[in-house]
Order: C-alpha cells, then structure tokens, then sequence
C-alpha cells in the first residue's frame, strides 16, 4: 500500500513505478510473427546444378544444437561457423530475439530496435550474421568464386502487416553500399517475395522485383536462394522454390528476370538472415502502466500540498 502522507516513501514507490512503466514500455513487443527458418545452405565453387544436387556445399545448419550463435561445421575448415546478432533493442535478453528450438531458427524482430533503411524509413531490424572470412583471398564469400546461400522459411510462420522474414548479402563490414535482399514481406496486396538493392551510401533502395506468394499444395516450406554464379562478376541473381514438411523441394526454383550488381570497393560479401517489422512501440498495457505512474505523481504533489 502506498502512504501518500509520507513524501520520502511516495517518492520512492513513484519512482519505482515510473521505472517499472518505463521498463516495460522498452522490453515488451506486439505480438506479431516470429520468422521460422528450417536450414541454411551456403554453397561455395561450383554452378547451379551442383548445389541442387548438395555438392560444394560450404555449410548446411539444420539450427538443431539449440545455439543459434553456433552452427554447423564449415566444410573447408572442419571448425564451427558462428553467428554475431544484431540490432537487439536496449535492454532485451537476446536469448528472446534469436533462439533455436526443435530444429528451427526462431528470429523476433519484436525485440529489434529501430533502425532506418537507404532512404530514412524507421522500422525494426534484426538480423544474424553468418561470420565468414573477408581478408583471405582462398575463402569466404569471394568475387573470384561462385557461391549460393539459400534458406528454407516455415510457410506456417510467414510475416504478418509490416513484416519481412529472409536473407541478404551485405557489405555493411565496409562501405554499406550493396545491401542485396530476397525475403517474403506482407503489404497492403498480401504477401509477396521480394529482391531488392539498398544502396546506404547513395541511399536508394532499388525494385529489382516482386511476386505474389503462391504456395501449392503440400508445401511446407518457401526456399529463398541468392547466387552469385560466375566467377569475377559482380552479378547477382535471386530465386525461390518450394519445399514439402521434410524440406525436399517439390518445385523448381523461379529466378527473378533482373539480376544486380555487388562488390563496389571490396572482393567479399556476407550473409545476414534477417526479420523486420514496423518501428517499435510500447503495447497499450505498457502505457497504461506509465500512465498509473504519472498518476502517482500527481496524487502525491496534491497530498503534500493539502
């Protein structure tokens, strides 16, 4: 109980409401959808018809060890890949941004802090970054050598409004300027499969395309894939397929007609798995609870003038 007539007690109990409101404010997220991926194949040397085959295959994580920090063994190294993840909003256990359970990633983007694209929208961003080499020419994902990354997304789980759950190649260890993305987003129309450029330095987002997901019967899963296929280009291409509940492909892949362009300033990219949503903000019980706070305030400075 809160003694009003005691200005040092008021006080402290105001204070500590305030903070409680304030806290929850922060930490707690709207409920939305969790992104829900399956596995990550990244392929390195080769072509196409390889990796659909699993050759030349540089890591296969099936997120089933319960780190999503730590994955699967790299396949030229023998040594574990790691993961670093980013844009966890202040305050927020990262363990309830990306965990792993029953073989699947689970990224939250409820708990991202807000961040801005190429062209200044505020929205919520996290993302986990696979940690390959970017200094040795003979590895990592390398101009001078084909390699493929392509994610398999629960269709139970896909993005609500405001939304997008997928993958990119990003330069963000350096210049910023070929931010590459292929990932399922919900819109006004529904959702859609989206490849697109972000361009942070000249800050453009370029549309490079977009189609209705469609996905047919017995699929379980949407299988995103971007490649850069040939050797010493800066090209890359995007496609999707799908995949029944055990993660078998019962479709081709699809490619998007327009290609892009990576590799401006540097000979290496990395792949981020990636979740959005809307900007954060506090859910309707939180500001209630801050509200009560102010109204503690106001109770108290009208007890001790009385």
């Amino acid at each position: 109980m809160i003694d009003l007539k005691s200005p040092r007690l008021s006080r402290g109990a105001y204070r500590l409401g305030v903070m409680l409101a304030l806290a929850c404010a922060v930490a707690t997220p709207a409920t939305a959808a969790v992104m829900s991926a399956w596995q990550l194949n990244v392929y390195r040397d080769g072509a196409p018809a390889d990796w659909l085959q699993g050759n030349n295959r540089l890591l296969g994580d099936s997120f089933d060890n319960g780190n999503p920090l730590v994955g699967s063994a790299f396949s030229s190294t023998g040594t574990a890949a790691t993961y670093l993840l980013l844009g966890v909003a202040p305050g927020v256990d990262p363990a309830l941004a990306a965990r792993e359970t029953g073989g699947k990633l689970l990224l939250d983007p409820a708990y991202a802090a807000a961040a801005t694209n190429a062209q200044g929208g505020v929205g919520a961003s996290l993302r986990l970054r696979l940690l390959t080499n970017i200094t040795d020419p003979l590895a990592g994902l390398n101009r001078g050598r084909s390699f493929a990354a392509s994610l398999r997304l629960g269709l139970d789980a896909m993005p609500d409004a405001g939304q997008s759950f997928g993958l990119r190649f990003s330069d963000a260890f350096s210049n910023n300027n070929d931010v590459i993305e292929l990932f399922a987003a919900h819109g006004a129309a529904g959702t859609n499969i989206v490849f697109r450029k972000q361009n942070f330095v000249a800050g453009t987002i370029t549309a490079l395309g977009s189609t209705a997901l469609s996905a047919p019967v017995g699929a379980g899963a949407l299988v995103l894939s971007l490649n850069h296929n040939t050797v010493d280009s800066d090209v890359i291409s995007a496609s999707y397929a799908f995949a029944d509940g055990t993660g078998a492909l019962i479709t081709p892949f699809t490619g998007f007609a327009a290609t892009t362009t990576a590799f401006q300033g540097e000979l290496y990219t990395r792949l981020e798995l990636r979740a959005t949503g809307p900007s954060p903000v506090p859910e309707p019980a939180a500001w209630a609870l801050f509200a009560a706070g102010l109204g503690l305030l106001a109770a108290r400075g009208s007890a001790r003038r009385r």
